[in-house]
């Protein structure tokens, strides 16, 4: 189960911005592309597996979610 762990919007001379999510759930979760409980999936959302601790970012352009490794 996929939960919404964070969502914000920016509102900058009245003009709003919607801002990446932060998605948590299982490694055996299937990550989404497009939509999550009716909000977009925007460049540089997170998904944290609970599970495993991983993090990944999403790159909007690829529709892909990348895993985020230390340099």
């Amino acid at each position: 189960m996929i939960t919404l762990e964070a969502y914000g919007i920016r509102t900058y001379n009245g003009v709003e911005t919607k801002l990446a999510l932060e998605l948590r759930g299982l490694s055996t979760d299937t990550k989404p592309t497009d939509y999550f409980a009716g909000y977009a999936i925007r460049n540089g959302s997170v998904f944290v597996e609970i599970d495993t601790a991983k993090l990944y970012m999403f790159d909007e352009e690829h529709k892909e979610w990348k895993a985020w490794e230390e340099a």
